[in-house]
């Protein structure tokens, strides 16, 4: 393939992810562990529960003794002890006996089965069984969760929310997960100043770094903010040495072919493989790749929404394959809805326009932003997905299109 051919979105990302291996094993603290893959197999070192225990307060008993029982013909048992969360009872329970009994307690030798106190009557010692509920009911049982010995988180498992508290319950205070890459992130320009400097006439907020950096945290890197390099040679060479620390580097504007862009010189002379420039897509047309000593080096056109949607489109990718995500979990997820707008794409590119997705009737609609500018970063407020046009693509309100979804989806 010509990398200087303009080529198609999947083109540019199989190209990107050709060139992206897992980063390897780290160790880490339970709580850092979310949203990670788990490097190796996690096995239960004992029954959960570790022992018959009650699922709510109530009487454990011998059902045998309160097969008949019912409101107008109880069955009476005599309570010999009270068993708290957290105590092991100290009596067998035996014929006509009862012993009162809290939620997650364990059930005491003897007993079979937990009536709730809601179906008894207490009068003193004497405990009045309301209604005869099945043998072994409210019981929950040794191990019925989780069996000592067992896989209970295979290696590969992203560990969420759920998966923590599993490990948490497993006592797994520290384990090895796929790294996450670190990303530097720098942006080039004369134009360009930092946020708490004085803005001069002919001078932009560098919004890009804060805006890429916010995209890597929120999809699994570790960004690197470095200052911005001045459109000089000797400025960007150091940048870019500079961003060599990191797993990736994603450089924003300076990879056009102006007189003073001067990424692609400085990258040629530091002995880059170039990969491709430029992609059938808007916004992001000037997407630059290569690899820098080995490390893929992302070069992110300059205006801010089409930096962002480079990254959604081919940086996020290869932050999940380098964290060793599944193959089928590395793009964006798609799906089909209704515009609730209509759309042209009146040009030869693939279109990505940010949107609104939400949920209604069982079915989901997207409300594009009226601005679709690549300048315009109001597009992306409340952006929680992109609406996928193709060249010459026309639809009207209630028409179905592709989209991708980037946040979730709320009714």
């Amino acid at each position: 393939m010509n990398p200087e051919k303009m080529l198609t979105p999947e083109q540019a990302q199989q190209i990107v992810l050709n060139h992206i291996r897992p980063l390897g094993v780290e160790r880490v603290a339970l709580l850092d562990a979310l949203d990670r893959i788990l490097a190796t197999d996690v096995r239960a070192r004992r029954d959960n529960p570790p022992c018959d225990n009650s699922a709510m307060d109530g009487y454990a008993l011998r059902h045998q003794d309160i097969q008949t029982a019912s409101a107008a013909q109880p069955a009476v048992l005599e309570m010999i002890e009270e068993i708290p969360a957290g105590r092991v009872g100290e009596q067998a329970v035996g014929p006509g006996q009862t012993s009162r009994i809290m939620t997650g307690a364990p059930v005491p030798p003897g007993a079979d089965t937990v009536i709730p106190v809601e179906d008894t009557r207490a009068q003193g010692n004497r405990i009045e069984i309301l209604e005869a509920d099945e043998r072994e009911a409210n019981v929950r049982h040794r191990g019925e969760d989780i069996q000592a010995g067992s896989v209970v988180l295979p290696a590969g498992t992203f560990c969420g929310p759920g998966e923590l508290g599993i490990l948490a319950a497993l006592q797994c205070s520290f384990l090895p997960v796929q790294r996450r890459p670190t990303l530097a992130i720098l942006s080039t320009g004369d134009e360009l100043v930092e946020i708490d400097e004085a803005l001069e006439p002919g001078r932009i907020v560098n919004s890009n770094t804060y805006a890429l950096a916010a995209l890597a945290l929120a999809h699994g890197a570790v960004p690197i903010m470095l200052p911005i390099a001045r459109d000089s040679e000797a400025d960007t060479r150091q940048a870019v040495e500079n961003a060599l620390q990191a797993d990736f580097i994603l450089s924003s504007g300076g990879v056009s072919v102006g007189e003073y862009d001067y990424i692609r010189k400085v990258l040629d002379d530091m002995g880059s493989e170039f990969k491709f420039w430029r992609v059938a897509m808007k916004p992001g047309k000037p997407l630059f790749f290569c690899l820098l000593q080995g490390k893929p080096y992302f070069g992110l056109p300059g205006n801010p929404v089409s930096s962002m949607m480079s990254f959604l489109q081919f940086v996020r990718p290869a932050i999940r394959k380098a964290s060793a995500f599944p193959a089928a979990d590395l793009l964006l997820p798609t799906a089909r809805g209704a515009v609730e707008n209509p759309l042209y794409n009146e040009g030869n590119r693939r279109n990505y326009l940010r949107a609104r997705l939400r949920f209604a009737a069982g079915r989901l609609y997207a409300s594009t932003h009226a601005g679709q500018g690549s300048h315009m970063l109001t597009s992306m407020l409340g952006a929680n997905g992109i609406v996928v046009l193709e060249p010459e693509q026309k639809v009207e309100p209630g028409d179905e299109v592709n989209l991708q979804i980037i946040e979730r989806v709320f009714r």
